[in-house]
C-alpha cells in the first residue's frame, strides 16, 4: 500500500513538473540577464523595452516597460529618485565616479536612506 501511494505521489509530481516546464514557449523566458551598472547600459533602453527593478531590501522584482526617453533619463539621473512599488520606499540614484583610468563609463548605484546599495535595474533584452 505504501509503495502504491509513493508511486502515485511521484507520478503527480512529475506531471506537475512537466506542465510547469512546458508553460514557456520555446526560446522565451529563458536566458541570463545582467544588471545594468553603467549609465551607458541604462541609456540603451528604448521605448517599449522591458526591464526589471530588483529591490534587495524587500526582496522583490518589479517588471516595467519603458514609456519614453525621459523615463530612461530619469533612471540614470544623478541625484534622482525611484520608488519601490513593493516596499513603498523612495531611494536615490547616485553616480560613482569620476571614472577611473582607462574607462569612460559612469557607474550608477541606487541607494537607500543609509547610503547602502538597495536596488538595481536589469534590462530584459536578449
Amino acid at each position: 500500500m505504501k509503495s502504491t501511494f509513493r508511486n502515485l505521489i511521484i507520478t503527480a509530481f512529475a506531471a506537475g513538473l512537466v506542465a510547469t516546464v512546458s508553460a514557456a514557449p520555446p526560446g522565451k523566458g529563458t536566458g541570463v540577464f545582467k544588471a545594468a551598472t553603467t549609465q551607458e547600459e541604462i541609456q540603451k533602453l528604448k521605448k517599449g523595452d522591458r526591464y526589471a527593478v530588483v529591490c534587495m531590501d524587500c526582496k522583490s522584482v518589479t517588471m516595467k516597460e519603458v514609456g519614453d526617453e525621459e523615463e530612461v533619463a530619469a533612471l540614470c539621473h544623478n541625484g534622482g529618485s525611484m520608488h519601490c512599488d513593493s516596499c513603498k520606499k523612495d531611494v536615490s540614484i547616485k553616480h560613482l565616479g569620476p571614472p577611473g583610468k582607462g574607462t569612460d563609463k559612469t557607474e550608477v548605484t541606487i541607494v537607500n536612506a543609509e547610503g547602502k546599495p538597495c536596488m538595481f535595474i536589469v534590462p530584459l533584452k536578449e
